[in-house]
């Protein structure tokens, strides 16, 4: 992951974090529109966006990725019902 990616990934995840879902939303779609191939992109872009489908498709994304990885595996669950 180039430098340009890794800085607006990080800055995508603070966003997120202090609770600014527009901007962490608009710098984590830069990522994955650049490299669709960076798992931790499409995981914190799974919490940045409301509409279920889309949260689905991000960990969906993870998982095609990264199979065992555990945030992403609780996130279906819980859009499944399940935990």
């Amino acid at each position: 992951m180039n430098q340009q990616l890794a800085g607006w990934l990080y800055e995508g995840a603070v966003a997120l974090t202090k609770g600014n879902k527009e901007r962490a939303l608009d710098l984590l779609m830069r990522v994955v529109s650049e490299d669709e191939e960076i798992p931790e992109a499409w995981l914190w872009l799974s919490g940045a966006v409301d509409d279920p489908d889309d949260q689905r498709t991000a960990l969906e994304n993870v998982l095609a990725l990264d199979p065992n990885n555990p945030h992403a595996r609780h996130g279906i669950a819980v859009l499944d019902g399940k935990a």
